[in-house]
């Protein structure tokens, strides 16, 4: 067998004898330790033992600041408008993707007597969205009542609540330049403040020819804030004027059997039981006169009562307490409204654009009440109010009565009513330095 090798020649066999010398030799602890890697392997195999406990996870803790905070929801965005001309319920709902059947189903709802639809056309209302969803409407049908229509269920709901406003109690003080109205301009306040003071003195003091140049005024008044912004005046508290070095007071209160009225420093009604004019108006057109060129007729007739002249829709006011006797509507007066007074006194308000809702034959009302509004009905060339008084059934001339006072303060109230007095009196220490000193020379005069 020894002679069956192969033979190599002699330069292969010395390398071959070579390689077998560079060989590393194993040592048996090399196989030890490969059988071994060999059974931890095998013993991890899925089943064949149990697993290692987990190890605790990591927590790390970090306090949030409210800026890095994600809200739950999208904070609400409210969007206002005002209600354009020929704008909508249906369409401003249909607009927030509400459904026909609910948009009918609210449309034929009445809220503590607030019809939801009815919209008039400059009154403000309210989008409130969270993201791109509708979430309510809004509306203000006047300034006391907020109509909310909720549009996040699925079926929307309504509810009319009271609009809540901060009410203050301000001063507010000027002095006559040259009107009453650019003295209350410039006191920072709206002419209707001055509107208001004309009202409340109509009978004291004649603000179309008695006003003079340093004439000084002081109102305690209420205002009504909403979101920090003044919205309107409420009721005035107490008011002093000086005009012609007299001065003038007046105080509200209200008798234990009566209303708001307001009261003189000793008591005596301001008002009497007439008011001066039955609105609020520009000028007179046409007074009282026996003889008169009729502008639509030409011809010389008489005008048995004055023309004042104001814009449509002003509102027209009773004169003074009374019972309508006569509502109609006809060629030459157009809408037209008569009241009793008393046994001697009635009153006519003619050319009305519209009656005011609630007033019929019949209906009692009272002095200031609203009762229509002026138009250009029946035989009219312009805007206007005609207005007609009566004693004992025959045409008088209103600005030519002799109109009695309305009732004190009742003499078992006086004393209530005199600490009204004092506490009012004592706020005026407050007002303007000006106002105080010019109040003071006029008096001396």
């Amino acid at each position: 067998m020894r002679g069956d090798r192969p033979k190599y020649p002699a330069s292969q066999r010395q390398k071959r004898n070579n390689r077998i010398r560079r060989r590393p030799v194993r040592p048996p602890f090399v196989f030890l330790l490969l059988i071994g890697i060999g059974l931890a392997g095998f013993s991890y195999l899925p089943g064949r033992a149990e697993k290692a406990p987990p190890k605790p996870p990591i927590v790390i803790e970090k306090s949030i600041s409210a800026k890095e905070a994600l809200p739950l929801t999208p904070p609400p965005v409210v969007s206002e408008f005002k209600v354009k001309k020929g704008e909508t319920f249906y369409g401003i709902l249909k607009g927030l993707g509400v459904r026909d059947g609910s948009i009918m189903a609210l449309a034929a709802k009445r809220v503590d007597g607030v019809n939801v639809a009815r919209l008039v056309a400059g009154r403000p209302y309210r989008i409130i969205k969270r993201g791109s969803e509708a979430v309510e409407y809004q509306y203000e049908p006047d300034e006391t009542r907020l109509v909310r229509v909720s549009l996040g269920s699925r079926e929307p709901e309504v509810s009319v609540e009271p609009i809540a406003y901060d009410v203050r109690t301000e001063l507010v003080s000027g002095v006559i330049k040259n009107s009453l109205f650019n003295a209350v301009e410039s006191a920072g306040e709206h002419p209707v403040l001055a509107m208001d003071l004309a009202e409340m003195f109509a009978w004291q003091i004649d603000f179309f020819r008695d006003l003079r140049k340093g004439d000084v005024f002081s109102v305690q008044l209420e205002k009504f804030y909403r979101d920090g912004k003044f919205v309107k005046y409420g009721r005035i508290l107490a008011a002093r004027f000086s005009n012609s070095g007299h001065l003038h007071q007046a105080f509200l209160f209200r008798p234990a059997h009566g209303r708001d009225e307001y009261f003189d420093e000793k008591g005596g009604s301001l008002r009497k039981q007439f008011l001066k004019a039955p609105l609020r108006f520009r000028r007179i057109s046409s007074g009282f006169s026996r003889r008169r060129l009729n502008p639509v007729t030409k011809r010389v007739t008489p005008h048995l009562g004055v023309d004042y002249t104001a814009r449509i829709g002003t509102p027209v006011h009773t004169i003074g307490d009374g019972t309508v006797i006569l509502k109609k509507t006809d060629r030459v007066n157009g809408r037209m409204l008569k009241i009793r007074h008393n046994s001697t006194y009635s009153s006519a308000y003619a050319h009305l654009n519209s009656f005011a809702s609630g007033i019929s034959r019949g209906t009692h009302v009272r002095q200031g009440q609203v009762i229509g509004y002026v138009g250009q009905t029946g035989r009219a060339t312009g805007p206007h109010l005609h207005f007609a008084m009566y004693r004992n059934g025959r045409y008088v001339d209103p600005r030519r009565i002799n109109v009695p006072r309305a009732s004190s303060v009742p003499r078992d109230e006086m004393a209530s009513y005199m600490k009204v007095v004092d506490e009012r009196t004592a706020l005026f220490a407050g007002e303007n330095p000006e106002v105080s000193a010019r109040a003071q020379v006029n008096e001396a005069r």
